[in-house]
């Protein structure tokens, strides 16, 4: 069976992650696979922190959304996911993953998740928290 994937937008301190949270607790944890699409800001260690500091990470350019697109077709397709582990004291990616395994529901929560066309048109259900 073809899992759900719910996208989870709204505005910084909109309660976007609260909602997150009541859907994996009504849903089941186990039934869920999470992705923060903040795990995806593109890694900045090519350039110096001053100019780190200076990127608005509030743009879609900030964020490396082909890869979670790439990521939710293979989960979607039943095959686990390594997802980023950014840093955001330094604005770099870590060098280390967080393992996603397939589940029944997707749940994919950002401010910038609907943004994108190719995003967008995987989400089955969308929620925009005001």
């Amino acid at each position: 069976m073809r899992p759900i994937i719910i996208g989870v937008a709204g505005g910084t301190g909109s309660g976007k992650t609260t909602v997150a949270n009541r859907v994996l607790e009504r849903v089941g944890a186990e039934h869920v696979a999470y992705i923060p699409h903040d795990a995806y800001y593109r890694d900045l260690s090519h350039l110096p922190p001053h100019k780190r500091a200076q990127v608005n990470f509030d743009h879609p350019d900030a964020l490396e959304t082909e890869l979670l697109i790439e990521h939710l077709k293979e989960l979607r397709a039943g095959r686990a996911v390594e997802i980023p582990i950014y840093d955001f004291t330094t604005h770099t990616r870590t060098g280390r993953t967080r393992r996603v395994e397939p589940a029944p529901v997707i749940l994919v929560e950002g401010i910038l998740v609907f943004v994108e066309p190719k995003l967008r048109e995987l989400f089955d259900v969308k929620l925009y928290v005001d």
